[in-house]
């Protein structure tokens, strides 16, 4: 695990070492244990090593000398490749000589060598990699499947650089360039669902889409392509032989998972997902006759957050090493700004905090740990699911209940949920309008009123990119599989961790796991609309049955609470400094959901920590400096 980044030039002026120099400063968070720059003519690279495996000779930029017919080629990789001894062989049977003795990032290079752009459908594991092929004069870019790991490139002028953090292709800029501004489309994403795509919010900066890679010529010319993509839905399987298909998929990708040469644990919330995660690998680690998986949990403030207890009990019915940490949140807004220096990108989500206080806290025991990430979204965990096959039933019905008595100022009873079920079944716009209804951060009504525009004429337009599938629930779960996932929830997983240099990996989101999945009906996942009811089976088989059954709760905060009182003079301060205004955002209608969230009239937790959020990038960006 990496920090990466680098520059290519389109024409024969030198690159700067300043700049390299400045990107390696703002990355090596991500790598203490070791860095390298070096300059090949028109392309400098950029790394900073997190050694986790081959510790000895895992050395980064990695290069390949001129053989034969192939030229030289020049390497930085972030990531791991959990089929690299597999491909390793192959490789040495077609004649390749190795001088490394399990070092995955060799692999990648006598691979290209072997397969060119082919190489990414080889590869399992999480990855973002650049190869500069010195003969060619063209670089190759590539990132996993489902975007564990980042990649964002920045085009100017004469040179493309590109970087594993928006922030640090920020650093790398050249003197005299323009300073950072605001993607305008980028922006109302975020208002909208609170996470940007594949344009940063950065104007210019964009990210290669997980499971492509891209190819940037001499000329400066690029082609970007698809490898892989998920199987389409079967109309035929059935539940038969699918608990049998789950457990041989899930236990391969845990087993491939504790390779490391470094101390390794996992986390565990006592959630089905984790838990099947951690009773998997101890099972392994009992068979070898290795030392018990260390499991890690963290204390939340406030019974309704803590799941701590339920961790206990897992950990205990599989023989783990548990260890409860104390969280410490401090002064939340300075680790808030701390992580936007690191980013250079702004989210909504909240649980940024808590997880990057658990990764915090576990980096002082472990370097690498596994994690139980992309359960809800390939199994169906979240309600929304449910919620769209109730719309699919009900939705005349729901239309005629009047929203009133469905209105509530907490967020988590029935009441509100359902209110929020009524206002999806008055969306007009189809399945892909209800779930936009479901999901939103800001209203289209809102977003008009923060940013001064005409009244919307639609106030539930639909998700953009809606999968088209005769299922409603699998185009759901496929559509956060396509977007929630990589841009919103692994894409905080990484920064949180790698702030810290800690490395994370998620066994439910390997490939075989990702396609059988993706291949099996919503019927199998979640048998009579049951939230990851074949994923609970499974779980059945090894964990309590008051862990199985119990309802999820998800990783969160008290935030709300703490934007009424804690932190609620230095929420004041961020949204009423000026700093919103820079983007074009009113001050009244920003007021008027303070004072409502203030006197608890209403829940605007998710919505002020967005403009939190945003406040606090656009000060950063009057003056972008590394964390």
């Amino acid at each position: 695990m990496c920090g990466i980044a680098g520059i290519v030039r389109f024409d024969d002026h030198p690159i700067e070492r300043a700049r390299l120099d400045a990107m390696l400063g703002h990355v090596r968070h991500r790598g203490p244990d070791g860095e390298g720059i070096s300059g090949h003519g028109r392309c400098g690279l950029v790394h900073a090593r997190l050694s986790i495996i081959d510790l000895l000779s895992g050395a980064q930029p990695m290069h390949l000398n001129r053989h034969e017919s192939h030229g030289g080629l020049h390497l930085v990789f972030n990531g791991e490749i959990y089929n690299h001894r597999a491909l390793r062989k192959l490789l040495e049977k077609r004649g390749h000589i190795f001088q490394s003795d399990h070092s995955d990032t060799e692999v990648l290079l006598y691979g290209y060598r072997e397969w060119g752009d082919r190489l990414p459908k080889h590869l399992h594991g999480m990855f973002a990699f650049a190869i500069w092929d010195e003969d060619a004069r063209r670089l190759y870019l590539a990132r996993d499947r489902m975007g564990k790991k980042p990649l964002y490139i920045r085009r100017v002028s004469n040179e493309l650089s590109f970087a594993s953090l928006v922030a640090t292709l920020v650093a790398g800029a050249a003197d005299g360039s323009e300073r950072p501004t605001a993607d305008r489309e980028a922006l109302l994403t975020y208002l909208r669902l609170g996470y940007p795509f594949l344009r940063s919010m950065i104007a210019g900066v964009e990210e290669i889409p997980p499971a492509h890679w891209m190819r940037i010529e001499a000329d400066g010319s690029s082609l970007c392509e698809r490898y892989w993509q998920l199987p389409p839905i079967s109309k035929t399987s059935t539940a038969l032989g699918a608990v049998d298909a789950l457990r041989e998929v899930v236990t391969e990708a845990v087993h491939e998972r504790l390779e490391a040469d470094v101390d390794l644990g996992c986390f565990l919330s006592g959630g089905i997902d984790s838990s099947v995660v951690a009773a998997v690998a101890q099972r392994r680690l009992a068979a070898m006759g290795a030392e018990p998986l260390r499991t890690f949990s963290v204390s939340m403030p406030g019974v309704a957050y803590d799941e701590t207890p339920y961790a206990k009990l897992v950990a205990e019915h599989i023989g783990a090493k548990h260890t409860v940490l104390e969280t410490r949140p401090g002064d939340a807004l300075a680790d808030l700004g701390h992580l936007m220096a690191i980013s250079g990108e702004p989210t909504a989500d909240s649980s940024l905090l808590p997880t990057y206080w658990l990764c915090q806290a576990t980096r002082q025991h472990v370097k690498a740990a596994l994690s139980g990430d992309g359960g809800d979204e390939l199994f169906g965990g979240y309600d929304r699911y449910r919620a769209m096959r109730l719309l699919r039933r009900y939705r005349r019905w729901l239309q005629a209940l009047p929203a009133g008595p469905f209105s509530g100022t907490d967020p988590k009873s029935g009441r509100v949920r359902f209110g929020r079920l009524l206002n999806a079944a008055r969306a007009g716009a189809g399945e892909a309008g209800q779930y936009r209804a479901m999901i939103h951060l800001f209203t289209e009504p809102q977003v008009c009123e923060l940013l001064g525009f005409e009244p919307c004429v639609d106030p539930h337009p639909p998700l953009d990119d809606w999968p088209d599938e005769n299922d409603q629930v699998h185009a759901a779960m496929r559509w956060d599989q396509m977007h929630y996932l990589p841009f919103e929830l692994l894409r905080k997983l990484d920064r949180a961790s790698m702030a810290v240099s800690l490395e994370v990996r998620c066994p439910l989101l390997a490939t075989a796991v990702c396609d059988l999945a993706g291949h099996l009906p919503a019927s199998v996942l979640m048998p009579a609309g049951r939230p990851k009811g074949l994923l609970r089976t499974l779980a059945a088989e090894m964990l309590p049955a008051s862990i199985v059954q119990r309802s999820k709760r998800g990783f969160a905060l008290p935030i709300g609470g703490w934007l009424r009182g804690r932190l609620a003079d230095g929420l004041a301060d961020h949204l009423f400094d000026g700093t919103l205004a820079d983007f074009g955002i009113a001050e009244t209608p920003v007021r008027r959901m303070f004072d409502e969230h203030r006197d608890d009239r209403a829940d605007h937790t998710h919505r002020l920590f967005a403009l939190l959020q945003l406040s606090i990038w656009g000060r950063w960006l009057r003056s972008p400096v590394s964390a």
